[in-house]
């Protein structure tokens, strides 16, 4: 028997059957949800009167909970996939796999979008962008693919697939939108004047940690998990153990040089064990503290990971070529490379070759 109840203005469907797994979801009007669990109870009298078969009453919900804790043995899970997951799971999850529908994965990316999806104990989800959309959208695509032949979930379509066109047109899902911010001299020089100033109260040396940044391109969550028995004294050169990669970033090691400043900067933090982090912090505790400290001077727009653009324009301004950078940045191709270069024109000026 289905039961509607009001929570603050939007409507909560709440199905119960015996023999099926409970099911609940919250919608605008009541409408909505009265029509919602009019389906899935007659979804479910359907099933029970031709006896099912396996993975026939799976739901969404169930098969993140396989994909998460079966499956992650076999193919790993990010904390990215993760966290596209759990926004799955809140949206779509209590819906049976095999009857989620191209409308379906429509309503939930338009909720998304305009941030008025509310979780099961009231919490109201952000709005997400349309990149992010089509990031977890692919996320959903896949695990729909899985469970074909792995859990016997039986689709006579992609659904995600037949909602994309729709979705292209609505501009509910799209490219991400490439950065080009670049911090200025006056910013660089404002934040580390805040940080020596701040210095006595934090641990943290961040004016290093912002200058080697700048002069290796490393994420702050790189630098803090390069190691003292990774540096190569000889040679100066550190490696970088799992380097960021789509598809094989388990024992992806690449080394990369310390160039000028930066073997400086390495030589002068305080030594510890051979397995220890040359720089030995919480790579979210150096994100939030450059954040607050961009807030508290009115710094717009600018995040640490804006600093390894930073690095790589650099590199070119000062005349390296394409494969050189590359071994700093330790991108792979051009096209992933071009992403982080923002030339400033005034820097391309050259001396004058005298004419013959």
């Amino acid at each position: 028997m289905a039961t509607l109840q009001n929570r603050n203005g939007r409507w909560r469907a709440m199905v119960r059957r015996k023999g099926h797994k409970d099911q609940y979801r919250t919608f605008p009007t009541k409408t909505a949800a009265r029509a919602w669990a009019e389906r899935i109870e007659r979804e479910q009298a359907d099933y029970e009167a031709r006896g099912g078969t396996p993975g026939e009453d799976i739901t969404i919900g169930e098969l993140i909970d396989w994909r998460t804790n079966e499956l992650a043995t076999v193919r790993a899970i990010s904390k990215t996939h993760s966290g596209n997951m759990t926004r799955i799971r809140e949206g779509l999850g209590d819906i049976v796999a095999r009857r989620l529908t191209a409308n379906d994965v429509i309503e939930h990316a338009r909720r998304r979008i305009r941030g008025d999806h509310m979780m099961a104990n009231g919490v109201i989800i952000p709005a997400c962008a349309p990149a992010t959309m089509n990031v977890e959208l692919g996320y959903l695509s896949e695990l729909l693919k899985l469970a074909g032949p792995m859990k016997g979930v039986k689709l006579a379509s992609d659904p995600v697939a037949e909602a994309r066109p729709v979705l292209r047109l609505l501009r509910l899902v799209g490219k991400s939108k490439r950065r080009d911010r670049r911090p200025t001299p006056d910013e660089l020089q404002r934040l580390r004047e805040h940080f020596r100033a701040a210095a006595w109260r934090s641990t943290i040396p961040m004016v290093d940690i912002i200058d080697f940044a700048i002069l290796t391109a490393r994420r702050e969550s790189e630098i803090t998990r390069l190691l003292w028995s990774d540096v190569d004294h000889v040679n100066r050169t550190v490696l970088l153990r799992d380097a960021k990669h789509p598809r094989k970033k388990a024992g992806n090691h690449k080394r990369f040089p310390l160039l000028g400043e930066a073997w400086e900067i390495v030589e002068r933090q305080p030594k510890g064990a051979a397995d220890a982090p040359i720089f030995p912090y919480n790579s979210n505790s150096v994100g939030t503290a450059f954040t607050r400290a961009c807030t508290k001077l009115q710094i717009v727009d600018l995040c640490f990971h804006d600093l390894r653009h930073e690095a790589t324009s650099r590199l070119f301004e000062q005349g390296y070529d394409i494969p050189e950078v590359a071994a700093v940045t330790l991108h792979e191709s051009w096209n992933e490379l071009k992403r982080y270069t923002q030339l400033r024109p005034e820097t391309l000026h050259r001396a004058s070759v005298p004419t013959a």
